[in-house]
């Protein structure tokens, strides 16, 4: 009973305010919040990123995490080396770790996504 009691009072509601905010250019930005600063015992990470009409994020790898990404509105493309896949809102993106991408936002609203890492901070990135 005693460790159930401790096992729930880490339990975490953490404001947006809260997260670190990264921009992204032309107005674009993510948002880490569930981070190792906002949750210690987070084993995950969570943020949520708003891409404006006309980005194109450089391509990035993430080295040693997966990355989780449910589009919440808006549509576009993910770009893959030289391959783009495009999205719409309701779908999930699976990008296993060292896969290039970016997004790019050709559409004519703003593409809202929350994402998630299989680590419990940002995870190691380099540029492709």
């Amino acid at each position: 009973m005693r460790s159930e009691a401790k096992r729930l009072s880490k339990m975490r509601i953490i404001e947006f305010k809260a997260g670190t905010r990264v921009d992204l250019g032309r107005g674009s930005y993510s948002n880490l919040i569930v981070t190792k600063s906002t949750a210690k015992s987070n084993k995950n990470m969570m943020g949520y990123s708003v891409f404006t009409p006309g980005t194109d994020t450089k391509q990035k790898i993430h080295l040693t995490s997966e990355e989780l990404a449910y589009v919440l509105s808006g549509s576009g493309k993910i770009t893959v080396g030289k391959k783009l896949h495009s999205f719409h809102a309701g779908d999930s993106l699976h990008i296993p770790a060292g896969v290039p991408h970016g997004v790019r936002n050709d559409g004519k609203e703003d593409v809202i996504m929350v994402f998630f890492f299989s680590s419990a901070d940002y995870p190691k990135t380099v540029d492709a």
